[in-house]
């Protein structure tokens, strides 16, 4: 393999800057071959980093769908926000195929997967099988296998999962980024579309996204569906309900995603570890089961 400063040379003598060739190689692990396909994939932009994905979006780029309720339409559901991303999954990515999601997913379809994410998330509690406050994906799977697979039946994880990653605006920790992980489950996966469930407690949303053949595609979408109500925050949207909100781009989807799941803060003296542990989040890709 190349050494780094040749593996730039020769990216950047292909007409990338110099920042986003770096950026690419460290996302693909020096690898040429696949850093050139995710430049050219458009999923990177031109000195691209994770630490600037905070500009705002362009409103006019992005398209919402939105049901009347949310988790906390019913008192049940209050917890119930990682058994609704799990259901969400497997609906989307069993319908979804190489259609582009905008066909798929509507508010019938949020509506139908929080009521029965909720229903799901009731009987588990009520049958011991998971505790009754914000369970874990691995709680959840391994309570639903078995009993209630017919729920989650379509979900297959990526190897190497779930993967941890940090919020930080430190270029240190850039390949732990939102951005960073993301791009590296695009490359993991050979389906059209794959289904991400992120986690950082105590909320669960859930991602859309296109693999990196896929995502070549000028229909192809970044979608984040949520089943809670931010009516401050996404503007000029400001959903009231669930929702699904569509992206053109990867780095504008992590845009939304970092306005949900913000930098904490703890100030001066607090030790890094403790600092990483408050901006930790886990990501869980699912691909679709073929078996």
């Amino acid at each position: 393999m190349a050494s780094t400063d040749e593996s730039v040379s020769l990216l950047t003598s292909m007409g990338f800057d110099n920042g986003t060739s770096q950026h690419a190689l460290q996302m693909c692990e020096g690898n040429v071959e696949r850093a050139v396909e995710l430049l050219l994939s458009g999923n990177i932009t031109m000195g691209s980093t994770d630490t600037n994905y905070g500009v705002a979006n362009n409103s006019s780029q992005l398209s919402l769908v939105q049901s009347d309720i949310s988790q906390y339409s019913n008192p049940l559901g209050r917890s119930a926000c990682t058994a609704i991303a799990l259901v969400l999954a497997n609906n989307c990515i069993s319908q979804l195929g190489s259609d582009s999601p905008e066909s798929v997913v509507d508010d019938k379809l949020l509506s139908t997967s929080i009521n029965n994410g909720i229903k799901l998330f009731s009987k588990l509690s009520e049958n011991n099988c998971i505790g009754v406050e914000h369970s874990s994906v691995e709680d959840i799977l391994s309570a639903c296998s078995g009993r209630d697979s017919v729920n989650l039946s379509s979900l297959n994880l990526l190897p190497h999962s779930p993967r941890q990653g940090i919020l930080s605006n430190s270029s240190s920790n850039e390949h732990m980024g939102l951005g960073a992980l993301l791009t590296q489950c695009q490359m993991d996966s050979l389906e059209a579309y794959i289904a991400v469930v992120i986690t950082k407690t105590p909320e669960t949303v859930l991602v859309m996204i296109p693999t990196q053949s896929a995502s070549r595609n000028t229909n192809a979408k970044f979608v984040l569906i949520d089943s809670h109500p931010r009516p401050q925050q996404l503007a000029p949207h400001f959903p009231t309900g669930s929702y699904a909100l569509f992206h053109p781009t990867l780095s504008s989807l992590v845009v939304s995603l970092r306005e949900i799941f913000p930098i904490t803060e703890l100030g001066d003296g607090i030790p890094e570890l403790m600092q990483m542990m408050y901006n930790s989040f886990d990501i869980y890709p699912f691909q679709l089961s073929r078996r």
